[in-house]
């Protein structure tokens, strides 16, 4: 078995969309989120000078964090994310329509060779959604 760690994001950017009509729709509580033109600050609060150009919106799909592949492989739970998304299928079209980026993530960690192997069948699904994959690697633990 291949070991490596991962965390999973959604992400959307958006010209103007309110973050908490995403919320409310996928029923998906975000871990950052800000509206197009509110003032810029870091997570702590103080000001950048600014304002955002466009909404952004940043989710842990079940709130779980950090990963082991030896507990569940990267590809099952990215397939879960899909099955989770399905219901909400018309909205992230709308939401690409709109001009909209959705960005399905994963950060993975390992100091080993690994690989993962995305089938045609969950990139189709992906695609069906309007979503593209990202997968950002690390070359160590995250924890």
């Amino acid at each position: 078995m291949q070991r490596y760690s991962y965390s999973l994001a959604l992400r959307i950017w958006h010209p103007s969309i309110d973050p908490a009509v995403i919320t409310e729709k996928l029923s998906l509580e975000p871990k950052y989120a800000y509206a197009a033109g509110r003032p810029r600050q870091t997570p702590n609060g103080r000001l950048l000078g600014g304002n955002h150009a466009e909404s952004y919106w940043h989710s842990d799909p079940f709130a779980r964090g950090e990963y082991s592949s030896t507990d569940d492989a990267a590809e099952d739970a990215l397939a879960d994310v899909t099955k989770v998304l399905q219901p909400h299928k018309q909205f992230l079209l709308l939401l690409r329509e709109q001009g909209a980026r959705l960005h399905l993530q994963i950060s993975s960690f390992s100091k080993r060779n690994y690989a993962l192997e995305l089938s045609p069948d969950f990139l189709a699904e992906c695609s069906a959604l309007g979503l593209s994959i990202v997968h950002d690697i690390y070359p160590c633990a995250q924890n």
